[in-house]
């Protein structure tokens, strides 16, 4: 769990764009359905023995329950992955796998250049892209497919700019 400091504002929390998760899941219902309609047709057509058919529908039920598994996994790696955008900090919480997480911290005051990429047409139009972070020290933070990366980029950098400069910066709204 993250505790902010008493002082401390968060301002925004990234996690990947929909479209990350969409893409895995398309993934794996055509690994679902592709199976589904061959042993279909195939039962139909050859009329495999009972002896036969239980083992495949044994089979086919230990294929399906790993790719429960592995959506399980993906849905924990794109719900847990998170940056946490603060007025004092930058917190990225990495799920490397299903028990490996990483969580780092990044003062304000120590980013230096802040990258944006938008790669290619759909996250053109989605309006996602990879988010770049970088320090003096050659640390680098990257987030790839976060939604709101240009409205992010603008936050970091104005947190940025006023704790480099010892200032606080003036809160806006936006509608």
């Amino acid at each position: 769990m993250i505790h902010l400091e008493p002082n401390e504002e968060l301002l925004m929390v990234i996690r990947r764009h929909w479209f990350a998760l969409f893409r895995h899941l398309a993934m794996l219902f055509g690994l679902l359905i592709v199976p589904s309609l061959f042993f279909s047709v195939a039962g139909f057509y050859c009329g495999f023995p009972q002896q036969v058919q239980s083992l495949i529908n044994f089979a086919f039920s230990l294929y399906i329950l790993g790719l429960i598994v592995y959506a399980f996994i993906i849905w924990t790696n794109y719900y847990l992955d998170v940056w946490i955008i603060t007025d004092k900090r930058l917190i990225d919480i990495e799920q490397r796998t299903l028990f490996s997480r990483t969580i780092s911290e990044l003062p304000m005051s120590k980013i230096q250049n802040v990258t944006l990429e938008i790669p290619g047409f759909i996250a053109t139009i989605l309006k996602f892209g990879n988010l770049k972070v970088e320090t003096a020290s050659q640390s680098t933070f990257i987030i790839r497919e976060a939604p709101n990366v240009y409205k992010a980029k603008d936050l970091i950098l104005k947190y940025a700019h006023a704790a480099a400069n010892n200032k606080q910066p003036t809160k806006t709204t936006n509608n």
